[in-house]
């Protein structure tokens, strides 16, 4: 808790730090739109000094800018209409989401005769990504190589291949795999996403099909996905591979849904479908085998559905959060999602059963620049009225923008727990260097429940450099325990561990991601040797909902 104290002693009034404020909600009395104008932005600005050189007017040449209507398209608003700012920040997000910008902009332009021209400003990421890549975490290190088109021909689709190989808790494995996605499937509002994976232990297909509910006020949505694994299992403990067995999965899942209200304010929607999903589970050879009650049993599902969420609309626009520099969205409103189902074995599951998972997340706004979110979860099965493979989980998470050394920082603290009850054998509870202890090994504490407090002070350096890059750096100090389901938590099961890094993000990639290098010391000791733990990954260290749970299957939630 002494890393705590000096996270908070450190940190300097917020002064410039933002947080839009929350949507107005009357748009009567809002400016008539005249005129929609889209101003498309190339990768690299020529109006923009040290982006004018011949390196990057050749990039733009070959990069294909984001067509007009593909931009158009996605516009929630249209001339004569009132100008609505909860429609223009739906469609901002519909962008970010959806295609590969930098940037996506919406802004009323005054006109004199008292109406706007609503100027749609993008400018494109580069699309056409090498991917080579090296990491290591918690004592496992990994390659990687392959190629990403992120908007082939200005469209939005995306086409990838990638080979990784690296070591596992599972020992050397290596895997190829491929992937196409195109959110606007035969120019309509369907989404397809298809991806192919093979690698030592496992191959996996997988085809979805979506109409999503791409905005608040949209009607009607459906979608149809389809995948098939076949791959080797892992029970690990203390680290390390302790049993393996064979797996051949497949979920096939339907499902229809519809808006049940006109309030914009609180959107309720309900949705009908179908789910199923087949896993066989064996025995292998592969080292070290199958050790003795271990295998899972076998699980068949198959049966109708039903799912209900509602959806109070306070978004904000921030950056650097997760991110830098690049627009990430929150929802500072409620957000429930259940969905409950009867596997019925006249429907051709194994047993009479009903599936369930119900999640709620709250954000709040604590002041300029400052925010939480917060979320809870429950989900599981009920057989002969007894709950198996139940999970509940609960996460909290600060953000406090500030700056230092007049830099902006963002402090982070975040707290998750998570219960299981009767999980299935192939499901674990696991913190490790991958997961959330970043001192420790990847799956060095495994069990049934656990908790987990990460606290980062996350700063950033002014500039881009190179016209290419943003960098920056965090300190941290975290500390989280794993029990047995029926076990309580003692201080003696707390590991921890401090550590610092810097962080460096493309800032013309297509996701603005981050990669970051830590060096984490463990307070505790724990499976292996060195205490000194060194990572080089992307992304960040732990997620802001379920980290040491993330692994864990649960009954399905609502897909739309």
């Amino acid at each position: 808790m002494r890393a705590a104290a000096i996270l908070v002693l450190l940190s300097a009034p917020a002064a410039g730090a933002m947080i839009p404020a929350a949507v107005p909600a009357d748009v009567s009395t809002g400016p008539v739109i005249a005129n929609v104008i889209v101003q498309r932005d190339n990768v690299f600005d020529p109006n923009v000094a040290g982006e004018d050189n011949w390196l990057f007017q050749t990039a733009n040449k070959i990069h294909f800018v984001t067509r007009e209507k593909v931009v158009r398209d996605e516009l929630l608003f249209a001339p004569g209409e009132h100008w609505d700012a909860l429609r223009v920040i739906e469609s901002e997000r519909n962008l970010r989401a959806g295609y590969p910008f930098r940037r996506a902009e919406i802004t009323p332009v005054p006109r004199p005769d008292g109406r706007v021209d609503a100027l749609v400003r993008t400018q494109d990421a580069w699309s056409t990504n090498p991917q080579i890549g090296l990491g290591t975490s918690g004592g496992q290190s990994s390659a990687s190589f392959g190629i990403e088109e992120n908007n082939v021909l200005g469209y939005g689709k995306s086409v990838r291949y990638s080979h990784s190989s690296g070591q596992t808790t599972s020992g050397y494995q290596s895997s190829n795999s491929f992937g196409y996605g195109d959110p606007r499937f035969l120019g309509t509002r369907l989404a397809l996403n298809t991806a192919y994976s093979k690698s030592t232990i496992s191959d996996t297909e997988s085809v979805g099909l979506t109409r999503p509910f791409y905005a608040l006020d949209t009607p009607r949505a459906m979608t149809a996905s389809w995948s098939n694994n076949n791959s080797i299992g892992t029970e690990v403990r203390d680290g390390s591979d302790y049993s393996n067995y064979t797996l051949r999965d497949r979920v096939v899942n339907a499902e229809y849904g519809l808006r049940l209200n006109d309030d914009r304010w609180f959107v309720q929607r309900v949705e009908a479908g179908w789910y199923a999903n087949r896993s066989i589970y064996g025995t292998t050879t592969q080292s070290p085998g199958t050790v003795p009650g271990t295998q899972p049993g076998n699980v068949n599902l198959s049966g109708p559905t039903i799912g209900y969420t509602w959806t109070q609309p306070r978004y904000v626009k921030e950056t650097y959060i997760d991110r830098m520099e690049r627009v990430e969205d929150y929802n500072l409103g409620n957000e429930l999602r259940a969905r409950t189902g009867y596997m019925a074995k006249n429907a051709g599951a194994d047993q009479d059963r009903w599936i369930f998972n119900a999640a709620d997340q709250q954000g709040f706004g604590l002041g300029e620049g400052r925010f939480a979110l917060a979320g809870a979860q429950f989900s599981g099965r009920l057989y002969n009225n007894k709950l198996e493979n139940g999970l509940a989980t609960a996460n909290v998470n600060f953000f406090w923008k500030n700056y230092i050394f007049e830099r902006t920082r963002t402090l982070v603290a975040h707290f998750e727990a998570a219960q299981g009850h009767k999980l299935d054998l192939n499901n674990q509870i696991i913190l490790g260097g991958s997961t959330g202890l970043r001192g420790y090994k990847n799956d060095a504490f495994v069990g049934g429940r656990s908790m987990l407090m990460n606290l980062e002070d996350r700063f950033f350096f002014d500039g881009e450099y190179f016209h290419l890059a943003r960098f920056g750096g965090a300190v941290f100090f975290e500390s989280g325990a794993v029990v047995p389901e029926g076990s309580g938590f003692s201080p003696a099961r707390f590991r921890s561990d401090i550590g610092a890094g810097i962080r460096a993000a493309s800032t013309r990639s297509t996701s603005g991601g981050i990669v970051r290098f830590d060096i984490a010391y463990a307070l505790n000791q724990g499976p292996g040797g060195s205490r000194w733990v060194v990572s080089l990954r992307g992304g960040q260290a732990f997620n802001f909902f379920n980290s040491a749970s993330g692994g864990v299957t649960t009954s399905p939630g609502p897909g739309l």
